[in-house]
């Protein structure tokens, strides 16, 4: 019984440290299954590549993909995307993809997200012209005049 427990205990251990061997996606294989995963309208899927801060990017994506008619799906569908270019620079990254669709390159940033590479995107990303909405800064209030004495109230 005692072999039995050691063959069992060196089996688990031996499990382990192979299971933290897993190669990690690099930011290139991320950036085309992302892509791809775009392609096929898989959003759920395009959210495993995704940061938490851009899952609303891709809900709003979503909706503008149904949108759209069976033509242009599968334009998209069978668009080639081809990675021409990657940078790295520590925990951020970004890899340059050409669409065949629509023949532009389309740069997609990445960062480092618990170990693993994921898409950072931002609404600015994924409509031209978006202007965010004004963040308020207290520092632009007129102060009021205290060389003035209060005026009192009747």
């Amino acid at each position: 019984m005692t072999k039995f427990l050691r063959i069992l205990t060196l089996l688990l251990i031996t499990g382990y440290l192979l299971s933290g061997c897993k190669k990690r996606a690099s930011p290139q294989e991320v950036a085309l299954e992302f892509m791809h995963a775009i392609q096929e309208s898989n959003f759920e899927q395009a959210r495993d590549y995704a940061t938490k801060e851009s899952q609303q990017v891709i809900q709003l994506y979503s909706f503008f993909d149904a949108r759209r008619n069976e033509t242009e799906r599968e334009k998209i569908k069978n668009a080639r995307i081809e990675v021409i270019d990657s940078k790295e620079n520590g925990d951020k990254a970004t890899v340059t993809v050409l669409n065949s669709s629509s023949k532009q390159k389309e740069m997609l940033q990445l960062i480092k997200e618990h170990g693993q590479w994921k898409i950072s995107l931002t609404f600015e990303s994924i409509i031209p012209n978006y202007i965010p909405p004004a963040t308020f800064d207290s520092s632009n209030i007129m102060q009021p005049d205290t060389l003035m004495p209060p005026v009192p109230v009747k």
